[in-house]
């Protein structure tokens, strides 16, 4: 199915514009969510928002790399620091110019993690980060931990970003999504592309359940013909549906993924160069430095139900609570929160859309962990992060903990580990 070509609401949101709609601050740290929000006053959960639409499919993140730097509540700049022996390493090198994000390989740039991925070097950014996430081999420990930042997170929709390759052998550049992982099994991994000069003109796509259950490992080719892959700017794209993935190359289906992938995921953009027996194929030492991956843009839409319409204000109507289910004893506390705890919610809006925002949760004080140690029911709240305050109000994420002793022997109950709450 070839994409809907773009129709914006122009005349709408130039009228915002002129009318003072936009005078919003942007050098809070807010995510894309709440930028795409903020583009007017809000009173509670009314937004007075101007909805941006393709066709059938609402904006909900919009990043054009039109300021200095990256804005640190969305991007994170260390690439899967959890496993690195050095951070500084991990750390990439990137300069925002021109309306371009320019991720960066330099001739003095070291492996991130020598003992785990050889001379691999990488200037990656991802929209989020927590300990342990990815983990990508056997043997790996945790190195650092690292504080959770989720700057943007979402669960189907239309992906899609603008960007020109690096043109030198032993070098890739990557698109890349890996599951939250509030449990060992949202672990799936989708790679939009993985486009090496090694390949040839082709795009490279692949799918990895990793521990998720019900995914299965698939991979697809696809040869570009004329495109030139590292001297312009093209177009990727790719829609997650609850039944799998269509990617795009230039508006053009180009393959799919069957894949029931039913949990947020985050995106990671990634410069990658092998000095040495990498997987890609041969270095070219010759190739001058800088080598850059550059990024235009990415946008992300969500799909207005066919019982909905679009709408010309925007309005949170309600939202999806979670339950927690255990046995009374049996929780475990790592980082200061509860293993496989709900880390989001899933805000409702007017016109049927739905976005994921990650939730600072309340600190698990002594009184909870108590709580937790008998049969009952009741509720935790967290703070929702990204959404204008304005337009979330009072509005608290709310889950629902139920605990039952079903065949729990009394014996292996556990005591509650004070000295990790809050770390």
């Amino acid at each position: 199915m070839k994409r809907t070509t773009k129709i914006l609401i122009g005349c709408i949101v130039v009228a915002a514009i002129f009318f003072g709609f936009l005078h919003v601050d942007f050098s809070s740290l807010y995510s894309a969510m709440e930028s795409l929000l903020s583009r007017g006053m809000a009173n509670g959960d009314k937004t007075d928002a101007v909805p941006v639409y393709n066709g059938d499919y609402r904006l909900i993140f919009e990043e054009n790399f039109d300021e200095d730097t990256l804005n640190p509540a969305i991007w994170n700049d260390q690439y899967l620091a959890s496993w690195t022996p050095d951070m500084d390493a991990a750390r990439a090198v990137y300069e925002v110019a021109d309306g371009n994000l320019n991720l960066i390989i330099n001739e003095d740039t070291q492996p991130w993690n020598p003992e785990f991925d050889g001379t691999v070097r990488t200037s990656s950014v991802m929209t989020g980060n927590r300990t342990g996430l990815h983990e990508f081999k056997a043997g790996l420990e945790v190195r650092n931990d690292i504080e959770p930042l989720m700057g943007f997170i979402t669960q189907y929709g239309v992906f899609e970003i603008r960007a020109k390759m690096m043109n030198s052998f032993g070098n890739m550049c990557a698109w890349w999504l890996v599951g939250i992982q509030d449990t060992p099994e949202q672990d799936v991994e989708v790679d939009v592309f993985e486009n090496a000069l090694n390949f040839g003109n082709v795009i490279t796509a692949s799918l990895y359940a990793h521990r998720d259950p019900v995914v299965r490992e698939q991979h697809f080719i696809y040869d570009v013909g004329d495109a030139d892959l590292s001297n312009e700017f093209h177009l990727y794209t790719f829609e997650w549906t609850p039944e799998g993935f269509i990617v795009y190359f230039d508006d053009e289906e180009i393959g799919t993924f069957q894949a029931e992938v039913a949990y947020p995921m985050i995106s990671i953009l990634s410069a990658y160069e092998g000095r040495e027996n990498w997987w890609v194929g041969p270095f070219d030492p010759a190739a001058p430095y800088p080598k850059v991956f550059q990024i235009d843009y990415m946008k992300v839409w969500k799909k207005v139900p066919d019982d909905h319409e679009q709408v010309d204000e925007l309005k949170i109507v309600s939202q999806d609570e979670a339950v927690f289910s255990l046995n009374a004893g049996q929780y475990a506390v790592e980082h200061g929160q509860l293993v496989g705890f709900p880390s989001y919610v899933t805000l409702r809006y007017n016109d049927g859309t739905g976005t994921q925002q990650w939730v600072k949760r309340q600190e698990l004080t002594p009184a909870i962990l108590e709580q937790l140690e008998k049969p009952g029911t009741f509720k935790l709240e967290g703070e929702i992060i990204g959404v204008p305050e304005a337009a979330i109000g009072n509005r608290k994420a709310t889950v629902q903990v139920k605990l039952s002793t079903e065949g729990l022997p009394e014996t292996t109950k556990h005591q509650p580990d004070c000295s990790s709450v809050g770390r």
